[in-house]
């Protein structure tokens, strides 16, 4: 990086809405691996009324109570508030971004070289699981949707705009569901950011801006989680995985609030 890229402020995003789950210490608790692997402050986008524990770099309340709904990992629909993520680029207070889920798991450094080939934005295009590569359409004759798990943007005017239109599209997202002929009825922030990014890059896939790399994601129950130097290992309630050490998007939220990922995050940050 040159000594313009090194003078700009780095930081982390992240949104937590609590719901019927405790998001905001999901939040909280992968806050911890970020301060510890990423070392850049935090802020985080919740509502009014949340008390988060984290040593925030800042906070940001917004009157978010517009309900979604999701199928967790159990088959049970839960109460989801994933509205309002277009307003990243305004509510940063930094010159370059990540915007994370809360619960990806920054278990190494490697998301920190995405600042260094930035431009405008980088997108997660393409997931693994432990079944293999993923490839994930919005429908059957729809687009492949990007992951709005890992983000990275500049304050810059074409960012700006991709923003302002996420924000459109979830303002009319009736119309794009029939335009990109989604198959699911609920707003989804990987479908939308997926129809800004075909957009505004003249109705392209433009995968030159992805990130180069695929995100790794844990979508069974999680029982417990092991960690040596150079693997991590997950176990199920009826088989386990061994993965290299990396980021992780892990999407059981019970394990993320249960005691045994307290002792994951003792082990890698200290008590």
């Amino acid at each position: 990086m040159n000594s313009n890229d090194s003078a700009k402020s780095k930081g982390v995003v992240l949104f937590a809405f609590n719901t019927d789950v405790d998001y905001v210490t999901i939040a909280d608790r992968c806050s911890q691996l970020i301060s510890h692997t990423l070392k850049l402050p935090v802020t985080l986008v919740t509502g009014l009324d949340e008390q988060p524990k984290f040593n925030y770099d800042k906070i940001v309340r917004v009157d978010n109570t517009d309900n979604n709904f999701r199928t967790n990992l159990n088959d049970e629909q839960v109460t989801w508030r994933n509205f309002g993520r277009y307003l990243a680029y305004e509510l940063s207070p930094y010159d370059q971004t990540l915007l994370l889920d809360s619960d990806y798991l920054t278990f190494d450094d490697n998301l920190l070289k995405l600042f260094e080939s930035c431009q405008d934005y980088r997108l997660m295009h393409h997931n693994s699981t432990d079944a293999g590569a993923s490839y994930e359409e919005m429908g059957e004759t729809s687009l492949p949707y990007i992951w709005a798990t890992v983000v990275v943007f500049n304050k810059t005017e074409k960012s700006r705009l991709f923003f302002d239109l996420i924000g459109r599209i979830q303002r009319n997202y009736r119309y794009y569901k029939r335009l990109y002929n989604i198959r699911e009825g609920n707003y989804r922030n990987d479908y939308a950011f997926a129809i800004a990014n075909n957009i505004i890059n003249g109705y392209s896939l433009n995968e030159d801006q992805g990130i180069p790399w695929r995100m790794y994601t844990i979508d069974k129950p999680v029982k417990r989680i092991m960690l040596t130097d150079n693997f991590i290992r997950v176990y199920y309630e009826d088989s386990a995985t061994v993965v290299p050490y990396q980021g992780i998007h892990l999407m059981d939220k019970d394990y993320l609030l249960s005691r045994d990922f307290e002792h994951v995050l003792e082990a890698v940050c200290g008590s």
